[in-house]
């Protein structure tokens, strides 16, 4: 069936477009350039736009359409259009090749920026691992697979590219076992300049990530040749363990703790993944060639060089290769399972239950008219009352500042700003926030605040700290891992919120980590803030006072609204701390 790419089109998929060169709905043209025939759409969950599948005459081919919303968004475009420029510049199995870029305009003169390029017949690594149960790979199976993504790397990087976006389900499997990277929509090119201007931290790019596989300096729009490395190395731990990186992340000790969830991997390999994904761009790999070399130990493996090692849906496997398992498993989703509060509760005798609800109610109306005032402006607000900032576009809920001390009755005073009332996290993101029925970025938020004059609402702070939270709906690693993400992202954006302010210091981060109160819905708020977006402001320190302690004593014995440091998993005074952040 022949698919009509006007976004407007009533009826895209008209039952007569097979046998027509116009789209028999709309009048769009079918026929792309007079060459390439849509078929059908194979996903609009790109960040750009939509990926279709269709053909050049018997040619099985690739269309990625950017989506027409982004036609006026110049960074999008040029991020479209440089993915075929880059592709056009690389030849090898590893890469796909590229027919081209090329201005579709449908039938009410609606231009669509579209690119043509190889359909390669097989899963990405995601979806691979998944057709194995999620088995984690062989050693030799890695080493193999190492050494094809480092020769494609050398390439890449050779000719002055960085990929920016390594992860599994960038890479996809060729029947024949080559693996392919993918998505270049993202590289960015290693010009002098470029170069010059991180090396002396004098400037940044545009920040690209992926949760659980960007590195580090990546987030902050200052990413290397060393910063594809570390994205490799996530990619293998993925790999060798069949988990996410993020579920594997200890918050509180700043660690990846892999090596436990992996089996019958040698030192040496274990030793070069984290060599891929040190912290500090100095102790990872200099150059591919330099990992080429070092996966040279491992030439004892027979087919470590082989690329038909693994078994590929509608591919021929080498009979040497064992074949893991059906390419046609289905996995089950997990069973709900009713937490252990859950099965307490079931078992309280009914009086007990009633007794201890009727306890409760008397505490509520107790508490109730012991802090009744109607200077609150929040509904069930127990601590301190919010000043509103309504404008134009956005509504900042601002508390203003108030003294912490320390252990040693040293003071630092903090202020607290919900940078948008309106504007919370999306579930499950570390990157986008949704307002009403739109998800963004944060830089969208970014204009809105600034012309609502957020440094003069926060008056004048010293000291900024990114407040990181996540909610109920995933485990407590994953989601303290995705609560630092979001510091992180809030401090990028702090920074270009206050970077003209002379009077700041430096920048913390605070992950509090995620949501846990009993009656936590993953779908419906607690509190008010619960995913909204938070900043501290840090002013008149005392000399020598401890910043944790002191902040900890102003939310708890000063505390905003109805936050409560006890209702997250790092709120604790064990493991609730700042991190400087140097951006």
């Amino acid at each position: 069936m022949s698919l009509c790419i006007n976004p407007t089109c009533p009826k895209p998929n008209h039952p007569e477009n097979d046998e027509n060169r116009f789209c028999q709905s709309c009048g769009s043209q079918l026929e792309l350039l007079g060459r390439f025939r849509v078929m059908r759409l194979l996903s609009d969950k790109t960040g750009f736009g939509k990926v279709y599948d269709a053909y050049e005459r018997d040619k099985p081919i690739i269309i990625k359409v950017l989506k027409e919303d982004l036609n006026y968004d110049a960074k999008a475009v040029e991020l479209f259009k440089q993915e075929a420029s880059v592709l056009g510049e690389l030849h090898h199995p590893g890469i796909p090749g590229v027919e081209g870029y090329f201005l579709y305009q449908t039938r009410e003169g609606l231009g669509l920026h579209c690119l043509g390029m190889e359909k390669i017949d097989g899963p990405n690594l995601e979806q691979w691992l998944q057709q194995q149960q999620n088995r984690p790979i062989s050693e030799e199976q890695a080493v193999a697979w190492l050494k094809q993504l480092a020769s494609i790397l050398v390439l890449v990087h050779g000719k002055q590219y960085l990929h920016r976006d390594i992860k599994p389900s960038n890479i996809m499997i060729r029947p024949n076992g080559q693996l392919v990277l993918i998505d270049f929509g993202t590289a960015r090119a290693l010009t002098n300049s470029y170069i010059a201007k991180v090396s002396s931290g004098s400037g940044s790019q545009t920040s690209i990530s992926s949760g659980g596989y960007s590195a580090p300096e990546q987030m902050y729009g200052k990413a290397v040749t060393q910063s594809d490395f570390y994205a490799l190395g996530r990619t293998f731990v993925f790999l060798l363990t069949g988990k996410h990186p993020d579920t594997m992340y200890d918050a509180y000790n700043n660690e990846l703790q892999w090596r436990p969830h992996t089996k019958n991997i040698s030192p040496a390999l274990l030793n070069l993944i984290d060599w891929l994904m040190a912290h500090e761009i100095n102790n990872r790999p200099k150059t591919a060639e330099e990992i080429l070399q070092r996966l040279s130990q491992f030439d004892q493996y027979p087919n470590a060089s082989s690329a038909a090692t693994v078994n590929v849906v509608g591919a021929v496997v080498n009979p040497k290769t064992e074949i893991l398992s059906s390419p046609h498993t289905t996995t089950l989703p997990p069973q709900p399972v009713c937490p252990p509060e859950e099965e307490k509760r079931d078992k309280v005798p009914l009086l007990a239950l009633i007794s201890a609800l009727l306890v409760v109610l008397g505490l509520l109306g107790f508490v109730a008219l012991a802090t009744r005032s109607d200077k609150y402006g929040i509904g069930g607000s127990y601590g301190q009352a919010p000043e509103r900032k309504k404008g134009d576009k956005v509504t900042v809920d601002y508390f203003p500042y108030q003294q912490g001390k320390d252990s040693q009755g040293r003071v630092a005073e903090f202020n607290v700003a919900v940078l948008s009332v309106e504007y919370k996290w999306l579930l499950g993101s570390s990157f986008q926030i949704k307002h009403n029925d739109q998800t963004i970025n944060l830089d969208t938020l970014k204009s809105n605040l600034q012309e609502e004059g957020i440094q003069r609402i926060m008056e004048n702070p010293s000291e900024i700290i990114s407040v990181g939270t996540a909610s109920c709906e995933g485990n407590v690693a994953t989601e303290e891992a995705r609560a630092l993400e979001r510091a992180k992202q809030i401090q990028l954006l702090s920074k270009k919120l206050f970077n003209n302010n002379r009077n700041l210091q430096g920048y913390r981060l605070l992950n509090l980590g995620q949501f846990n109160r009993t009656d936590c819905k993953s779908n419906q708020d607690a509190t008010a803030y619960q995913r909204s977006i938070i900043i501290i402001g840090v002013r008149k320190k005392s000399e020598d006072v401890i910043l944790d302690e002191a902040l900890r004593n102003r939310l708890e014995e000063k505390p905003f609204a109805d936050f409560k440091l006890e209702d997250y998993s790092s709120g604790s005074k064990e493991k609730f701390k700042t991190i400087p952040s140097n951006l």
